[in-house]
């Protein structure tokens, strides 16, 4: 039966477990069959590695009781495989979300390897217990620290698939909806440290069986991170204020926003250090994230693209200041693309040194738009104070000479100064 690369078909798997059962079979019934003949004892008194028996009958039954924990990891692990690919998998299949599908997916293996080392490492504490010739030699201790090793490993394998399946499902379904990148590239470092984190605690829980003294590897561990940390304290500041935009979103890319420098541009990309800015000028500027989370930002884009212009402006004194407000708000109303809700205001605010200022604001539906607007509409007020007659006035200054009394400074000129 073909064979796809790296993958082994159903059919394979079953003939490997049926293989793995007959042989398991055959041992056990070898082992039930060698408590009528004194052969094997014989044989095994040759073996230098073997322990000394005296109590062979009680290691016929510790054989026995070995294989049938044997046969019950192998049958507990293809239960279990059973059980994920024709119960729980087709279950998961039929919901709404896909979260369900990718864990088991992601820990269909796994799981199996749980269940195969957690039974053989039951049965290694169980068998032979009533032999300490057998339990306490040497051969019979590597055997055991093999199944728990292989069973920490697997559970860990277990921790991980299950860390890593959350993160495929976010990835697919949340982190591929977002405008930034910013949260795949957190995905995608979350399972290199997840995986280095497990394995680490794998390590320790190994080593804290076998009586190793883990203190030691612990401080160099700390003081490694210590010295990573003060290293690298500006790229992990940017790292951690990149997650907290990922999570507080006070923009997106293609929002426009401001900074507390006067720095305006639209939102390129929020990276994992930096975040990408387009100016005016078409020039990308790179702010690191951490100046980014101290800033005060205006996002023009919340709640919503909307943005209220206000503009100044001046008329001559003595101009009708009423009318002046009545001309404004018609040039304000009459444009098509000024916002009817909220209406646009006009104010008489102050008496200028030079002009009787006013201010009008109006709603503009895109923020993109602003400058055009305000063009249009200041030339068309421009237009229609021209046509009524409405003086805007510039700054100017009256400067008045006076002639001075010529005969009276001559006279104070030519008076002789007295003596003290």
């Amino acid at each position: 039966m073909a064979t796809e690369a790296g993958k082994t078909t159903p059919a394979r798997l079953w003939i490997v477990d049926i293989l793995w059962l007959f042989l398991a079979a055959i041992v056990g019934l070898q082992a039930y069959a060698w408590q009528h003949t004194n052969d094997l004892q014989k044989w095994l008194g040759h073996i230098r590695l073997m322990p000394k028996i005296e109590n062979f009958s009680e290691f016929q039954e510790g054989v026995m009781w070995f294989t049938i924990w044997l046969l019950v990891g192998i049958v507990g692990a293809r239960v279990v495989h059973l059980l994920w690919t024709w119960v729980l998998l087709p279950i998961a299949r039929r919901t709404r979300t896909s979260l369900d599908v990718i864990l088991l997916e992601s820990t269909h293996k796994p799981v199996c390897w749980v269940a195969l080392f957690a039974v053989l490492n039951t049965g290694a504490q169980m068998c032979f217990k009533n032999l300490p010739q057998v339990s306490s030699h040497t051969l019979w201790s590597v055997y055991q620290g093999v199944i728990y090793i292989a069973l920490v490993l697997s559970v860990t394998r277990l921790s991980y698939a299950t860390a890593s399946g959350f993160t495929e499902w976010y990835s697919k379904t949340i982190a591929s909806k977002t405008a930034t990148t910013l949260d795949d590239q957190f995905v995608a470092l979350f399972r290199k440290v997840a995986k280095f984190v497990f394995l680490f605690i794998a390590l320790t829980i190994i080593f804290g069986h076998f009586n190793i003294q883990v203190t030691g590897l612990l401080a160099t561990a700390g003081v490694a991170s210590l010295a990573v940390a003060f290293a690298a304290q500006e790229t992990l500041a940017n790292m951690i204020s990149g997650f907290i935009l990922m999570i507080d979103r006070p923009f997106i890319a293609g929002d426009r926003v401001q900074f507390s420098d006067g720095q305006i541009g639209d939102v390129i990309d929020v990276g994992l250090r930096s975040t990408k800015i387009m100016s005016f000028d078409n020039t990308v500027i790179n702010i690191p994230n951490s100046e980014v989370a101290k800033s005060q930002i205006i996002n023009f884009n919340a709640p919503n693209a909307n943005i209220k212009v206000r503009c100044t402006i001046g008329v001559a004194y003595g101009s009708d200041v009423r009318k002046v407000k009545k001309i404004l708000l018609e040039v304000l109303k009459t444009h098509p693309e000024v916002a009817k809700e909220p209406e646009p205001v006009v104010f008489f605010t102050e008496f200028g040194a030079s002009s009787l200022d006013l201010i009008y604001a109006f709603w503009v539906k895109d923020y993109r738009e602003q400058l055009r607007l305000r063009d249009e509409i200041n030339l068309a007020i421009n237009d229609r104070f021209a046509a009524e007659g409405i003086e805007i006035p510039f700054p100017q200054h009256d400067l008045h000479l006076r002639t001075p009394n010529l005969a009276a400074l001559r006279t104070l000129m030519t008076e002789p100064k007295q003596k003290p």
